[in-house]
């Protein structure tokens, strides 16, 4: 799976979130620090801070934040 600029991103990588996210589950916030979890064939599953699970897709995380 690819990020927003391109670069393959592997299992257990940080990835900063690039835009608001609103699901029913509550509200992943722009410039979030992630961990990378899981990967399925459109969606990438990342793990914030409080542990709380999210699927986005690559085009919603980069990994080049710093």
């Amino acid at each position: 799976m690819k990020d927003v600029k391109g670069k393959l991103l592997e299992v257990g990588e940080r990835v900063c979130i690039q835009e608001d996210i609103q699901t029913v589950n509550g509200m992943l916030y722009k410039n979030t620090i992630c961990k990378v979890e899981d990967f399925d064939t459109k969606k990438i599953l990342v793990q914030d801070k409080t542990g709380t699970l999210w699927w986005v897709t690559g085009n919603q995380v980069s990994a080049s934040f710093l």
